[in-house]
């Protein structure tokens, strides 16, 4: 519980040497350029923003990994067809404007963008362009418009400004944009501790209307993906998946996605490679089925 494993031992190393070599202004950047614009001008985009927490980052997916998957080697590549920015850890690491579609997280991982994107770009006709916001160390509760007494949490403001950065970028460019959705993968922690779990729709909900009214966009649809809830005897008595489900049958604009057949995976709430891989064909599948 309080000891790191190997994984937080190499990356603990990586944080000192880059801590030293950015006191000596050494630290090496790296440069994804998008070359070439890759939209018409003046043709419409439809704008996704990915959101969330540990999975939407995609904490334990590895390009490494994600080289051995059958049939998914070409997610490592930049895809210069789709503009993807990204501030990840809750602005830790933040795309430099617009950058091709790509494994662009720390430690050389990626999230489950990479395969929305490839699923979409072979099903929907039209230019796609996918912003992605997230905070790994974060709570469902830190998003809410009212926030919590941690102010320097307090993550809505800085969601919607980036969700209107985005969408002024692009119409800077010439485009007409279309926010077509906000995708979003509940909390870990929202599966698995009690108050969490009891509070988690009730949250998530406040976040959605409030977003709706400060985007100007009333039917604005929210595809709210889920993990397996920790299956544990004294939690289970709190149904975190029925409290979404219900918010989805009172609003046709909240798509609910139980992504509950995923990989195997070691940890109980960590999506390693594979998984994320699924994670963003289902993400990207339930789009398509109730756009």
């Amino acid at each position: 519980h309080y000891h790191y494993g190997t994984l937080g031992q190499l990356e603990h190393g990586v944080n000192y040497a880059d801590a030293y070599l950015r006191t000596i202004g050494k630290q090496p950047a790296t440069d994804r350029p998008l070359k070439v614009w890759p939209y018409a001008k003046g043709s419409p985009v439809k704008l996704f923003i990915l959101a969330g927490h540990r999975n939407m980052e995609g904490e334990r997916a590895f390009t490494q990994e994600l080289k051995a998957l059958p049939g998914q080697e070409t997610l490592v590549k930049d895809n210069g067809k789709v503009a993807f920015k990204y501030s990840l850890g809750g602005g830790y690491k933040t795309s430099r404007g617009w950058e091709p579609l790509g494994p662009a997280g720390y430690y050389d991982t990626f999230g489950p963008e990479l395969s929305f994107g490839k699923t979409l770009q072979a099903k929907v006709p039209g230019n796609i362009a996918i912003a992605k916001f997230t905070h790994s160390g974060s709570q469902m509760n830190d998003w809410t418009p009212q926030g919590t007494n941690a102010k320097d949490r307090n993550l809505y403001p800085q969601f919607i400004a980036f969700i209107q950065e985005s969408i002024r970028e692009l119409q800077a460019k010439g485009h007409q944009v279309e926010l077509d959705a906000i995708v979003y993968h509940v909390g870990e922690n929202e599966m698995s501790f009690g108050p969490y779990r009891s509070n988690a729709a009730k949250w998530l909900q406040s976040t959605v209307a409030k977003s709706r009214e400060d985007l100007a966009l009333p039917a604005l649809k929210w595809f709210v993906s889920q993990q397996p809830p920790t299956d544990e005897k004294g939690l289970n008595r709190i149904d975190v998946t029925a409290n979404l489900a219900a918010i989805a049958a009172a609003d046709p604009a909240f798509i609910h996605l139980k992504a509950f057949n995923l990989p195997p995976q070691q940890e109980k709430l960590v999506i390693t490679t594979a998984g994320i891989v699924q994670l963003g064909e289902l993400l990207a599948e339930g789009y398509l089925e109730h756009r």
